[in-house]
């Protein structure tokens, strides 16, 4: 499996961000003592190191949930507007100004692919893509690999791209100014465009596939790979021991019922049953079906994340919260933080409105950002570094239930709503 990591995110006009955006995905060491949870790729980015886990707070309607459509959403339809028509491909520009809806949306993804990063640009509209760049680096060596403007393109890396090539960029941009140059320089094979596009596409599809909840739809993917995998069905029932859930085991067998294995995408149906220990110590088998939504969502969620700790990976999760106790939550949170359970470096990103992981040995001080909109309805991001007088030991949830963070709804006097409802005509 490809490794991937984000370092850095910039987007503008964009759903409800009109002005330029910037989300770091790096950490800043100088705010914590605690190091070693950080992730390392000294040949891509030298020193400097990525967090493993980005929190976003905010209010309802602030635009938390759109970060997430950014990274899904608008850039997995990016990358796969040459197949479909003009007038299919998405374009969701800010609304509430004449001038930034019929302006070009940009947005910028700073990734690692194994031990080489890159630095992918693009501005563009529905019918056209204004502006694209491909950078790579690795061991402080960096180098341009292409640059256009409009259907021009007015650099590429001789070295590494040939006149034919571009000859044949030139010739596909000239019939369709919507085209994507990184897609077509992957479809004529060359390598070092080839892996980055091959990267960019795997951060698309597994945040997208990782934003989608439906347990049911995915019972039978996971059914099947702990049916197949032992070792990892074990760390499962490990963690979920751990979790203090009364399980103490897992057991899945493949249903034999040949009506219900047409059912499935895959001719094959499972039953999973959690065994739990009952009165005087029996032990007593229930069907998934029977276990809580948390129960539920907290299985899902190990066996989503328990493959990318040895693995590698990216979760991007919208109200991550959902269901889950506080507690669950945290320890979720903490795997991700601990270097000896993320062997390999899997990143967590996610929006929540509980503040209860709001402390510090749970999420760093860099691993903390803010989502609020301004008076003139756009959204606006920020992190929490960029508050100078928090000293060690400080109460992050109790200085943003303060409304020191901002980022935190006004929802008014009480009685106001009172003589509103008790109002006469």
């Amino acid at each position: 499996m490809t490794k991937v990591n984000l370092l850095r995110l910039k987007f503008a006009n964009i759903l409800s961000f009109k002005d330029e955006q910037e989300i770091f995905f790096t950490a800043e060491s100088k705010y914590t003592n605690t190091p070693t949870n950080y992730i390392r790729n000294e040949k891509a980015i030298g020193k400097d190191m990525i967090t493993p886990v980005t929190a976003f707070y905010g209010a309802n309607a602030s635009g938390k949930s759109n970060i997430i459509k950014v990274l899904s959403k608008a850039l997995s339809e990016l990358l796969v507007r040459s197949d479909k028509k003009e007038d299919d491909v998405s374009y969701k520009p800010f609304l509430l100004d004449n001038t930034s809806k019929t302006a070009p949306s940009s947005i910028e993804i700073d990734f690692c692919v194994e031990d080489i990063r890159y630095i992918f640009n693009c501005s563009y509209t529905n019918k056209s893509i204004y502006s694209e760049s491909l950078t790579s680096i690795q061991n402080e060596d960096k180098v341009k690999l292409f640059n256009r403007k409009d259907t021009e393109i007015n650099f590429y890396n001789k070295d590494i791209i040939s006149k034919y090539d571009i000859q044949y960029a030139n010739d596909s941009i000239s019939k369709r100014k919507d085209s994507l140059l990184i897609d077509i320089l992957d479809t004529r094979g060359v390598v070092e465009v080839k892996k980055a596009y091959k990267g960019l596409r795997n951060v698309a599809k597994e945040i997208t596939t990782n934003l989608i909840f439906n347990f049911v739809f995915e019972l039978d993917n996971i059914a099947e790979a702990l049916y197949e995998n032992s070792d990892l069905r074990h760390k499962i029932v490990e963690f979920i021991k751990y979790a203090d859930l009364g399980i103490t085991d897992i057991k899945i067998e493949e249903d034999k019922n040949p009506e219900i294995a047409k059912l499935s995408r895959k001719n094959k149906a499972y039953n999973i049953q959690f065994e739990h220990k009952g009165i005087n110590h029996e032990k007593y088998l229930l069907p998934i079906i029977d276990e809580s939504y948390g129960t539920s969502q907290y299985f899902r969620y190990l066996t989503l994340f328990t493959p990318a700790f040895l693995n590698g990976g990216i979760f991007v999760i919208d109200e991550f919260d959902e269901n889950l106790h506080p507690m669950m939550l945290a320890k979720l949170v903490e795997m991700f933080n601990n270097p000896n359970i993320n062997i390999a470096g899997a990143q967590l990103i996610f929006t929540t409105h509980n503040t209860s992981i709001l402390k510090s040995n749970i999420l760093k001080r860099d691993e903390i950002w803010f989502v609020e909109k301004n008076e003139e309805g756009c959204s606006e991001i920020y992190p929490l570094t960029e508050f100078k007088a928090i000293r060690e030991g400080f109460n992050y949830e109790k200085g943003y239930l303060e409304g020191r963070f901002g980022a935190i709804p006004y929802l008014g006097d009480i009685k106001e709503l009172e003589a509103i409802l008790n109002a006469k005509e």
